[in-house]
């Protein structure tokens, strides 16, 4: 397989994505049942099992690091919709996400 400049990159963002994708699909599957009781929370997911609910995403993540190490997990606040990400420096042409 030939990668070009870039698609290196690109490999690992979509292979970290997959490796989460049952933690993805078990939160969106728990979603509202978690939102009766944690809205504004941060959910710890490894696998399909909710490892913890979290007052901050910092205490989160270490509880993550301290049972998992260096495995993939997902941290994910309890809210009714995702958080839209904008990054004005990329939308204003300032920076490019791919060289």
């Amino acid at each position: 397989m030939d990668l070009k400049d870039g698609d290196m990159a690109d490999t690992c963002e979509i292979s970290g994505v997959e490796s989460l994708r049952d933690e993805i699909a078990f939160f969106e599957s728990k979603r509202a049942e978690l939102l009766l009781a944690h809205e504004g929370k941060f959910a710890l997911v490894k696998g399909s099992e909710l490892v913890g609910i979290y007052d901050d995403q910092a205490a989160a993540y270490k509880e993550g690091l301290t049972r998992f190490g260096n495995q993939p997990f997902l941290i994910k606040q309890v809210a009714r919709q995702d958080p839209v990400q904008s990054i004005p420096a990329l939308h204003l042409g300032l920076i490019r996400a791919h060289s």
